[in-house]
């Protein structure tokens, strides 16, 4: 089983368990809550393409995650198929909002730090494989995408996104004055 597959059994386990417990106890959720909402206001500044403010909030959430003891605890508050490590999630998404930035260098640097936390993240791969493409070096964007392939991301989600990638690059350099 792979692990896209086994973290989705969990996470559907986790949220029964919480979705019991909370159903019948009186459970202290605030500190839940600020974690949580840190995560979802990145998020929304993410899909309003709010870059710079995106990654800030992450950044937050990060710092936020690092320092709190409780940490451990909250995995509900990012858990996700390919992750259950905050940290790394949070850095991936700076990474992405610095790839979207055209922080390229930045980008790379967020990315090797969320592989440091989980080396079995596959979407930092994928991202890294996005980062050799607009760079054009397909082969390194081919390797990184195989990465992320193995270990669990849809090939041919991989496969669209590198081929989309090495279009925007080619348009935009198209378009760039000589």
């Amino acid at each position: 089983m792979k692990r896209p597959q086994r973290n989705l059994f969990i996470i559907m386990s986790v949220l029964m368990a919480v979705y019991l417990i909370a159903t019948r106890l009186p459970f202290p959720i605030v500190a839940w809550l600020l974690g949580a909402s840190l995560l979802a206001i990145g998020r929304q500044l993410t899909r309003q393409r709010k870059w710079q403010e995106a990654a800030k909030r992450y950044q937050r959430f990060e710092t936020k995650l690092l320092a709190a003891p409780w940490r451990k605890l909250a995995i509900v508050l990012y858990f996700g198929i390919y992750t259950f490590d905050g940290v790394a999630l949070a850095r991936n998404n700076v990474a992405q909002s610095l790839i979207n930035l055209g922080d390229l260098d930045g980008a790379e640097q967020w990315l090797r730090r969320a592989l440091q936390r989980d080396p079995m993240y596959a979407v930092p791969y994928l991202n890294l494989g996005v980062v050799a493409a607009l760079r054009g070096d397909q082969a390194r964007a081919a390797r990184e995408m195989g990465k992320a392939v193995q270990l669990g991301f849809n090939p041919q989600d991989a496969q669209r996104l590198l081929r989309r990638t090495l279009a925007n690059a080619s348009e935009s350099t198209d378009r760039t004055p000589h």
